[in-house]
């Protein structure tokens, strides 16, 4: 059970606790229904996590254990928030529960708070380094990332300026500039700041914190308002994100943590692993419940993945693959860098020609560097591909500083309306204003505001840094691969120097390498190729010991039949959502063609998604969707209708797995 969007027939008008419960194993059903208050998930890769989490808080709200209006479910990343927000919706307990990231929650509680005392909004700026440069000037000889990063790694910590060289000498760190830089540039920033009437996002946590142990009232507020909280993704809390939790808890018991201590690669954001592995230390009286198996991968890709951390001198987690035995790993080598490029384009052309999806595959590696060019050697080779990057295209921010200029939250939502109309045949706006309006949707769930605190949400959420889903190989770091998942996925550069990389000096920073490397092999669903250079940049290179033997792993073992059944009962729900979302994508393709326009201007990727899960029977309910509308519905809703009805006929293959 890939830990993917959700596609059993569960409609948020009725949703019972045994349909919520019908499509879990035994242990994930226990995560769900356990009665403990204080609980920790620890979440294998593949093991469904997500799935398991939303499903939490959907029984707990069904069963009155808790208030869907004071239910927090907190992430890191605004994608993450958005997934949860829509899995929450299909399970019909969305209405009403905060689904975002610290920062989010943590701005709208202080848009409040001034609100409330009549004071102006400060603007949220995204990008510390921007202040830095202007406070050190062009011709300092420090630079600006290593300065800025000495600078996270404090306020992450909530370190301020007074404190920094106190503190990197007390925890040993090894100061990216001297010490005495650091702290002169960190006051600088913060008088800068002050000066401008502008504050960073780590402000948001740090304004917190300060607000909640000093000011009473704002604390009973907090505290009234959030009363059940729900962390995903808990190995990436940073000792800032940890203290506002704790703060918001307060003396209560009410907390469900979700995580994976082998996953925890953000150490540069001041992620700590020891969160999920020291438990009972910090949460007295927790309850601890394994989910142990992977539903995603083969096991020939968990056990690679697992002996990378064997090798690194990670502690082994328990994890076994509920898949039947796949393709054996491969591990490729090539003269140099160049004709590893060369041969990862001839892999991907033979991967592209079987499979006939070009975004089923991603090419993984560990820095940003390596990307170009294998980007151009698949490029010339006819391989559809991009580097998966931050980037706001112009169309994004022209349509973005329109509603900055909106003077109401009734006014932003007209636009928003507005620009999801298909009339419109200026193609570069249609998709930047539908992008546009998605963040809309999600800003005005939050609380929303005039055009002004939805710049000041874009600041602190970010939502445009994803490139939307289209028919390509995706490349990305190892960094940027967590949480993601693809049938095919090549990890290039293994070698030492990448794999662990060659900054890694403290014991600490080796283990992370590790978890990353563990990170990316996990990513691969069904088959895993592992490339490196014998030579690169002239210089001779060693393959990584951690994907030593990698290509000799026997072929797995079957799970016990009972085990099987199940499995297969849970997939049937899953495949036959599969053959909506096959059929749904085969009508837009056919409707592209026809009408000569890029399909995902038609419909998204996330609406064909949101209409597989609802998979409706009539013109309004399919209005009704998320993403659809009346316009779209109106036009080709009995289209659209014809290919749910056959995607849901074709019946799913029950043969043993």
């Amino acid at each position: 059970m890939p830990d993917s969007p959700d596609t059993s027939p569960v409609d948020d008008r009725d949703t019972t606790t045994a349909e919520l419960l019908a499509d879990l194993d035994g242990t994930q059903r226990r995560a769900v229904t356990s009665a403990a208050p204080l609980l920790a998930i620890i979440a294998g890769a593949g093991s469904g996590k997500t799935r398991v989490l939303t499903r939490r808080v959907a029984y707990q709200c069904l069963t009155g254990l808790a208030e869907p209006s004071h239910v927090a479910v907190l992430t890191f990343t605004r994608q993450a928030a958005s997934e949860l927000h829509r899995r929450l919706r299909v399970l019909g307990t969305g209405d009403g529960i905060i689904a975002g990231t610290f920062h989010s929650v943590a701005l709208s509680m202080l848009r409040h708070y001034w609100d409330q005392q009549g004071r102006n909004h400060p603007t949220v700026v995204s990008d510390r380094r921007r202040l830095i440069g202007e406070v050190i000037g062009p011709k300092h000889g420090t630079s600006i990332a290593a300065l800025s990063a000495d600078i996270d790694w404090a306020r992450a910590r909530n370190v301020d300026a007074s404190r920094y060289a106190s503190s990197v000498a007390a925890t040993g760190r090894r100061s990216a500039a001297p010490t005495t830089d650091v702290t002169r540039v960190m006051a600088a920033v913060e008088k800068l700041k002050a000066q401008r009437g502008v504050i960073d996002l780590d402000d948001l946590l740090s304004r917190t914190i300060h607000l909640m142990r000093n000011d009473e009232q704002f604390a009973a507020i907090a505290r009234w308002r959030i009363r059940h909280l729900f962390v995903d993704e808990a190995q990436d809390l940073n000792p800032l994100q940890l203290e506002v939790l704790q703060l918001w808890r307060g003396d209560r018991d009410q907390l469900t943590m979700v995580g994976d201590p082998s996953q925890s690669i953000y150490g540069f954001n001041g992620s700590d692993p020891t969160i999920l592995t020291n438990l009972e230390s910090r949460f007295p009286g927790i309850e601890v419940v394994r989910l142990d198996t992977n539903y995603r991968s083969t096991p020939e890709v968990v056990t690679a993945g697992l002996r990378a951390l064997v090798h690194g001198g990670e502690e082994k987690p328990s994890l076994s693959s509920a898949r039947p035995s796949g393709s054996a790993v491969r591990i490729q080598s090539f003269a140099d860098e160049t004709s590893e490029a060369s041969g990862i384009a001839d892999i991907l052309l033979g991967i592209g020609r079987e499979q006939g999806a070009w975004r089923s595959i991603a090419v993984l590696t560990r820095t940003n560097a390596q990307l170009p060019a294998i980007h151009a050697a698949l490029v010339s080779q006819g391989v559809p591909a991009r580097i998966q990057s931050a980037t706001t295209a112009d169309p994004i921010q022209r349509a973005t500083r329109e509603v900055g200029d909106l003077p109401s939250a009734t006014r932003i939502a007209a636009w928003s309306r507005d620009a999801r109309d298909p009339s419109d045949d200026d193609n570069d706006d249609i998709s930047a204003r539908r992008t546009v309006a998605d963040a809309i949707d999600e800003f005005l769930r939050g609380g929303g505001g005039d055009g002004r605190a939805f710049l000041s949400w874009v600041r602190a959420n970010r939502p445009f840094d994803v490139i939307p889903n289209v028919d390509t190989v995706e490349l990305l770091t190892f960094h940027g691969a967590k949480g993601r998942e693809w049938d095919h996925v090549v990890v290039a550069g293994c070698e030492v120097g990448f794999m662990p990389h060659s900054s890694a000096k403290s014991e600490l920073e080796r283990a992370e390498e590790v978890r990353l490397a563990y990170v990316a092999i996990t990513r691969a669903a069904d088959e895993l190729i592992l490339t490196y250079s014998r030579r690169r940049r002239e210089r001779a290179r060693t393959p990584s010991p951690l994907i030593e033997g990698a290509d000799t792993i026997e072929p797995g073992v079957a799970p016990p039949e009972d085990f099987r059944r199940d499995n297969r009962r849970r997939r049937s729900s899953v495949s036959e959502g599969d053959a909506v979302l096959h059929e749904l994508r085969e009508w837009r393709r056919s409707a592209g063609r026809v009408a000569q326009v890029e399909v995902s201007l038609l419909c998204s990727d996330a609406t064909l998604a949101r209409i597989a899960e609802r998979r409706p029977t009539s013109v309004d309910e399919l209005a009704g969707i998320d993403g659809v509308g009346p316009l779209l519905a109106r036009r080709a809703g009995t289209r659209i209708l014809e290919a749910v009805s056959r995607g849901v006929s074709r019946r799913p293959d029950h043969a043993d797995d």
